[in-house]
């Protein structure tokens, strides 16, 4: 890690400095030329009472913003920035090859002066210079938000998505017309909205590589100024370096051989073993048309489709029930015909006897898939074992595999626990 500077205050002071000398240039050219590229003088300009790259602006023309207002970031959302972040940039990589990142911030506003960030969940990899939202991200972004409400409602606290976090791999601390574009998408709704600009090539022992921006006039669209806010922090920070050191080493450590099981996970539980536990032992209600399931590990794929694609016309159709599923129903409304009829005929020896047989004979036909479902979630959980470590640093696609998977499981087991249920219940 390099000692380029030696903490905030001489930063600060440095980067007044240069202020100064920069202040007669930006008064002749008050428009940036944004085809130009941003200069690392500014790129790298901090100060926590908002100095801007425009000093001339009129402050009081601003009304649509906080004028000042500090932010709060914890452990947490710190280290899965810097986790996910040094996936795709480090030393160990051809820089090159390094790649930005994108995720989103949660957190909530205090007394309309602090912004407490709580978390910063990983979205999605972009490239060398930048990062490209597919519709599926807002998707994803959509259902983070309704998660966040929903959890908010259940333990009665106001958190909310406060803004946005990535990375610019040894380029430094500003926004870029598309970053300005990006931040405008949060912070008109929400004027207290900050974007987070990781740098690792800019951490010392005494400085987290880390800046809070956000713009100063909305009115200017991307053309606005933005500002560099005080950021503070729960830990001391050559703490804060000392334990993200060592949570790094875990990831380098870690990161290889879960990427392998979750890996896996698609490919093997997900594309291979639950459409054939589905074709043999179906329980879960399908769309009413034909499905072909193909021992082929290729082409034996789930509809990832119904996961982020939206079909209004879904309500309308009709579903089928899979064969095994038919078979254990006809069963167990055939056995149910016949003990009403014992009953009815007041014939209790003979209506236990058959009950004892009924009860055994289905409790056969559901033994097979139970095993088997229950051999499936042995081997996912030895998987999620090896996963764990690395899980906080995982983007929205990573986590979509785990979490697909235990939606269907969690699917099938209810199935299954009606069907335990209503043997019980004979």
């Amino acid at each position: 890690m390099s000692e380029k500077k030696t903490n905030d205050n001489e930063d600060l002071i440095e980067l007044k400095n240069k202020r100064e000398s920069q202040s007669k240039k930006t008064k002749k050219n008050h428009e940036k030329d944004f085809s130009k590229p941003v200069s690392k003088e500014i790129n790298n300009i901090f100060d926590s009472q908002f100095l801007s790259t425009d000093s001339l602006r009129d402050k009081t023309k601003i009304i649509t913003s906080p004028n000042i207002f500090t932010v709060h970031l914890s452990w947490k959302p710190y280290k899965r920035i810097v986790g996910y972040a040094i996936r795709y940039a480090n030393d160990n990589i051809d820089k090159k090859d390094w790649c930005e990142v994108y995720g989103i911030l949660i957190g909530k506003i205090e007394e309309n002066k602090r912004i407490i960030v709580k978390d910063a969940i990983p979205l999605v990899k972009g490239g060398r210079t930048g990062v490209e939202l597919e519709p599926i991200h807002y998707v994803d972004l959509s259902q983070i938000d309704s998660s966040i409400y929903e959890r908010d409602i259940e333990n009665k606290k106001t958190d909310f998505i406060i803004g946005w976090w990535h990375t610019h791999p040894g380029f430094g601390f500003f926004f870029s017309p598309v970053d300005r574009e990006t931040q405008l998408g949060y912070q008109i709704p929400n004027p207290f909205a900050i974007g987070l600009v990781f740098d690792h090539t800019e951490r010392t022992s005494n400085f987290l590589g880390i800046r809070a921006l956000r713009l100063m006039d909305l009115d200017r669209g991307i053309t606005s100024d933005y500002d560099i806010v005080e950021l503070r922090y729960d830990q001391d920070k050559k703490k804060i370096n000392h334990k993200i050191n060592k949570i790094i080493e875990k990831i380098t450590e870690n990161m290889e051989k879960g990427l392998k099981e979750l890996e896996e996970i698609e490919n093997l539980l997900l594309k291979k073993t639950l459409p054939q536990l589905q074709k043999k032992f179906g329980l879960i209600l399908g769309p009413k048309r034909d499905i072909k399931v193909i021992l082929d590990e290729q082409d034996a794929k789930m509809d990832e489709n119904k996961f982020y694609t939206w079909y209004p016309e879904a309500f309308t159709k009709k579903y089928r029930k899979p064969k095994f599923r038919l078979k254990l129903e006809a069963e167990i409304e055939k056995s149910k015909a016949i003990l009403k009829d014992l009953r009815e005929k007041n014939q209790p020896v003979k209506y236990q006897e058959s009950k004892v047989k009924f009860q055994k004979k289905i409790k056969e036909m559901i033994s097979k898939p139970n095993k088997l479902i229950n051999k499936i979630m042995s081997d996912f959980g030895k998987k999620i074992e090896l996963i764990y470590p690395i899980y906080d640093y995982l983007d929205t696609n990573e986590r979509k595999t785990i979490e697909h998977f235990e939606e269907w499981i969690s699917e099938y087991f209810k199935v299954l626990d009606k069907f335990k249920i209503t043997i019980a219940n004979f």
